[in-house]
């Protein structure tokens, strides 16, 4: 397949202007606006208690999911314990673009407001081995969900009527029309499966956690005609990644106790590499033009440090987390490797696609309190800075808008009683900082195109802001022992 290109010119220009928004389009979606409640703000919310405290555990620790987080802490669970749950978050996001040129025909603007929900579940368990070593093991959901944009407007890529570009026969006005809708329905998915073990030297614990990652990805593209309810066949995309995308990751961990009730902690969480190899079609729901392709394609989650520091008496514990994560070393651009080298672009055929994601290295930092009323109740206040991985050369109408956000507040309570405790945990992120895009960003370059080498970039516009994320997260642990 694909060992010769078409000798038909309407389909190599069709190729031209439709396959290229494809590849940039996918390359920047992998990290879907759903992933928001742990990997977007870069906060470990992964449990309800630490959902209430803003994600601070580094050095705090004391839930079995410090398996997943700082391994090292593990000791700080007295006992054989187990907690399960699950977090819900709701995002909401804003875009608006505008294109001007001497052609009324052609100007247009769009403005869309996007909601999400997104389900993540978790479960972990700590079990003591010796009086110096213990075990944790845990099973979550990172994030994933579906995104996109929705019949949004755009002018046919090639700047023709829609009847002319398509090789169709709608009738007019939609057939006479330059004017489309664009839509863009991306699903990711990211699941962690961790096994660790902590061991104590006196006031000094070291831990080490071993992950495997299951990953996958799908994204469909189409194209209606102007009302939004014919879809024009031939210029559909579909792409998935492999079933089964598994990759190993790993994370180190120290805890060191200068007293009784101050101690330090560090944590390293190493970059994992998930290959999402997979296949997608073109011209889906055109027999004349169909075809399927296989695609290499591997996807880095940066590496992560984080160095905390926490106080802790019976009654009242309170810390403070700082993180970095190193996205500008794997997420400043990314390729994609084809079958063929049947891609056509402004620059030619090629089997090699680059997309300039331009993500910026992010610190953060954290505060929590945990004040432990009676014996039966404990309420948790928390406070998250982190600083947008966004920037106007990354940005993008239709994803990553999330990481734009940088403030987040948090609260939570647990209800103790015998060896369960109910733990609930609620999260608030206001409305993020509004990113003006570049005019050399990706989405930027993919809708100024109005006909075969002719642009204009200038009359192109585009602005996308987050409006509001709340997450909520509720859990019980049960203790085995009295």
């Amino acid at each position: 397949m694909f060992t010769k290109y078409r000798k038909k010119k309407s389909f190599c220009i069709r190729r031209h202007f439709s396959s290229f928004p494809f590849f940039l389009f996918y390359l920047t979606f992998f990290v879907s606006e759903s992933n928001f409640a742990i990997t977007g703000s870069g906060r470990s919310s992964i449990n309800a208690r630490y959902e209430g405290l803003g994600g601070l555990n580094t050095a705090l620790g004391g839930s079995p999911i410090d398996v997943s987080l700082n391994p090292a802490n593990l000791y700080l669970t007295k006992g054989r314990k187990i907690e399960f749950g699950g977090t819900g978050t709701f995002t909401q996001a804003v875009m608006k673009d505008r294109f001007l040129d001497k052609n009324p025909e052609l100007i247009y603007g769009n403005t869309q407001e996007r909601q999400g929900i997104g389900v993540a579940p978790y479960f972990a368990a700590k079990l003591p081995i010796t009086d110096k070593i213990d075990y944790g093991f845990a099973f979550y959901v990172v994030g994933g969900g579906p995104g996109g944009t929705d019949r949004i407007d755009r002018n046919t890529p090639t700047g023709q009527s829609v009847n002319q570009w398509a090789k169709i026969n709608l009738p007019s006005p939609l057939g006479d029309s330059s004017r489309i809708k664009e839509t863009t329905i991306n699903d990711s998915l990211l699941i962690k499966v961790a096994n660790g073990a902590s061991v104590q030297f006196g006031k000094l614990s070291l831990g080490a956690t071993v992950e495997i990652n299951y990953g996958r990805q799908s994204r469909t593209q189409k194209y209606f005609d102007a009302s939004g309810r014919i879809e024009i066949p031939g210029q559909g995309y579909q792409y998935e990644s492999k079933k089964q995308v598994l990759a190993l990751g790993g994370i180190f961990g120290l805890n060191y106790s200068f007293t009784d009730w101050f101690r330090m902690g560090y944590s390293y969480q190493s970059k994992v590499k998930l290959p999402l190899n997979g296949n997608y079609s073109i011209g889906v729901n055109d027999p004349q033009f169909y075809e399927h392709a296989g695609v290499s394609f591997a996807y880095s989650l940066p590496e992560k440090h984080s160095l905390g520091f926490a106080y802790s008496s019976e009654s009242i514990k309170f810390g403070v987390d700082f993180t970095y994560v190193n996205y500008k070393s794997y997420l400043k651009s990314v390729k994609q490797s084809l079958e063929h080298p049947w891609f056509v672009s402004p620059f030619g055929n090629s089997a090699n696609v680059n997309a300039s994601l331009n993500y910026q290295n992010q610190t953060g930092i954290t505060l929590g309190l945990e004040h432990k009323l009676t014996q039966e109740w404990v309420y948790r206040l928390g406070y998250c800075y982190n600083t947008p991985i966004t920037s106007a050369a990354g940005a993008n109408g239709s994803a990553g808008i999330i990481f734009s956000l940088s403030h987040t507040v948090s609260a939570g309570f647990s209800y103790i009683t015998g060896p369960w405790s109910f733990d609930l945990g609620a999260s608030y992120s206001p409305p993020g900082k509004n990113i003006e895009g570049a005019g050399g960003s990706d989405w930027a370059l993919l809708h100024g195109y109005k006909g075969d080498k002719d642009f204009n970039f200038g009359g192109y516009s585009f602005q996308t802001k987050a409006l509001a994320v709340v997450g909520l997260t509720f859990g019980m642990t049960r203790s085995f022992d009295p």
